[in-house]
């Protein structure tokens, strides 16, 4: 059987989205998993299927005759047209979000709300599982790939900085909760003089090292010791690279942890002080002392 993977928007939620693959795999080891994603979060998914361009102006219908899968899953609901296509291409079974035409053009449609839940956001894609009853129970940690050139690649990167390094997201392109560039300058501060050198690694207008392509960009953060930031796709890639991870986390149910926090086996998460205010420079309330004892957790090697 042949899945088809629409995730068409952010790169943390490509990387969300990852469960879905491992549990069909899980449970249908000879099916193929492919994805359907926007060119710049094609390079993430290097070694874990086989990856299609979604491209504006594109004949979506064509392509996915092409393709010719069983199924079509749209795990992210803003793309709608991926429906649509799919039921003009005859593919069997297409499943959706109730948004928009997708109600009727879908065969199976999930209904069920999402905020304040308390569910995480790579639970609540596994309910696209449910024709098949694979849906349900907690996922696999996402998981990222990087061979061992691209690993040396990245110690190369970073050669020049002391260690403890420690990894950096300043801010997130989304909506997502994120400090100020003010608190930002008083919390590396803070780190430097605890005996760590941080490095910004994203956003690139912020970093100090030349640019690097996505790849490169894994590569950097798996070369960090620790890696720090707010709700933001860098972050929950560093939990796919299982690097030890401290996130900074609003207080809002959809923007907490309960929906949003990395899910790997190494993550804290930090969140601000209430009252709630996500957008409105709550997370500047956080004191970047209380950053300090997260970091030296997760910096101590395993057992």
């Amino acid at each position: 059987m042949r899945f088809l993977l629409g995730r068409t928007d952010a790169l943390g939620d490509v990387v969300i989205s990852l469960p879905v693959r491992e549990r069909i795999l899980s449970r249908m080891p000879e099916a193929e998993v492919h994805w359907l994603v926007r060119p710049y979060a094609a390079p993430l998914l290097r070694g874990l299927g086989t990856v299609h361009l979604r491209e504006d102006g594109q004949d979506l219908a064509a392509l996915l005759r092409a393709i010719a899968p069983d199924a079509v899953l749209n795990l992210g609901h803003r793309d709608q047209a991926i429906i649509t296509a799919a039921r003009a291409a005859g593919v069997p079974v297409r499943v959706a979000r109730s948004r928009g035409r997708q109600i009727w053009e879908a065969t199976h449609v999930l209904w069920n709300g999402r905020n304040g839940t308390g569910r995480p956001e790579a639970m609540n894609v596994l309910d696209f599982l449910k024709p098949w009853g694979w849906e349900g129970g907690w996922p696999a940690p996402p998981r990222l790939v990087l061979d061992a050139a691209e690993r040396e690649r990245g110690r190369a990167d970073l050669a020049h900085l002391p260690r403890p390094r420690l990894g950096v997201a300043t801010r997130s392109s989304g909506s997502s909760a994120y400090p100020s560039a003010a608190w930002w300058d008083r919390a590396l501060a803070v780190v430097r003089e605890a005996g760590w050198t941080p490095v910004i690694l994203s956003p690139p207008e912020d970093a100090p090292l030349p640019p690097a392509d996505l790849r490169g960009l894994l590569a950097r953060i798996a070369a960090c010791d620790v890696f720090l930031g707010p709700s933001t796709g860098p972050t929950q890639i560093a939990g796919a690279l299982d690097v030890p991870t401290l996130a900074l986390m609003g207080l809002t149910s959809n923007r907490g942890p309960s929906r949003w926090a990395p899910l790997g086996r190494r993550v804290q998460v930090l969140q601000y002080p209430p009252p709630e205010a996500d957008l409105s420079g709550g997370m500047d309330r956080l004191d970047p002392r209380d950053l300090l004892p997260h970091l030296a957790r997760l910096a101590q090697p395993e057992a």
